[in-house]
């Protein structure tokens, strides 16, 4: 599992989910916790795992359920008090990747969440490589070729190009990019992540006429442009 997987923890048990906040950071997980539902459709960020309870002061999680599924690509795994067959079985049945039951062993839950995160990496990248026009994307190796030829890239460089793939005409924020990538909240100064992107956008500038590119959009963050074979202008 990636040191840097985020975590979103709906919980209205405020020790509980303190005690869960420290156990998962102290194994390298980022985890940011709401304590009710209508903060959860408000969180900012792109988060690996929503770990969620289903008994929330202002709503059901069974309903929050289907509302985060039509904002969010990633799995949601239930830890609640409602043990019952009939209760598992209907958070099974409303899409739910697992169903925890509380108190649950900390160790327990990490390897659940561990289990669920290796399972969503499998779903979305369930080929070795990706062909973009020139451009040939290889998960296996962690590199770029283009038109053949490997581009020198850096670690970050190949997992800043990767998210941008991962999410075609979506504005993607320098706040995002901190949080997901660098595994730190972005201060507004740090310019690391555009000097990565300007390099990125020299390896690949000839791609531009083929409908692919990397587009600031001022005051958001960036875009990544990428137009399929026969629908270029």
């Amino acid at each position: 599992m990636h040191q840097h997987s985020r975590i979103l923890l709906i919980e209205d048990d405020r020790g509980l989910a303190l005690g869960i906040c420290e156990y998962l950071r102290a194994q390298q997980i980022q985890i940011t916790h709401v304590a009710d539902a209508s903060s959860a459709l408000t969180a900012q960020g792109d988060y690996d795992l929503v770990l969620c309870d289903i008994m929330l002061p202002d709503g059901n999680g069974l309903n929050l359920l289907v509302k985060l599924q039509q904002r969010r690509s990633c799995p949601v795994l239930f830890l609640t008090a409602l043990s019952s067959a009939e209760d598992q079985i209907c958070g099974l049945e409303a899409g739910a990747a697992d169903y925890l039951c509380k108190p649950i062993d900390p160790s327990l839950l990490l390897a659940k969440i561990r289990s669920c995160l290796r399972a969503s990496q499998r779903q979305l990248q369930p080929y070795r490589q990706l062909a973009l026009h020139d451009l040939v994307i290889d998960f296996s190796l962690n590199r770029a070729l283009l038109a053949g030829k490997p581009l020198q890239l850096t670690s970050l460089e190949f997992d800043i190009l990767c998210f941008f793939i991962a999410r075609p005409g979506q504005i993607i924020s320098r706040e995002l990019l901190f949080q997901h990538l660098v595994g730190r909240e972005y201060d507004g100064l740090d310019r690391a992540i555009d000097v990565r992107i300007s390099r990125l956008r020299k390896h690949l500038e000839h791609l531009a006429v083929q409908g692919l590119s990397i587009v600031t959009v001022r005051g958001q963050g960036y875009l990544f442009n990428y137009l399929p074979k026969g629908l270029q202008p």
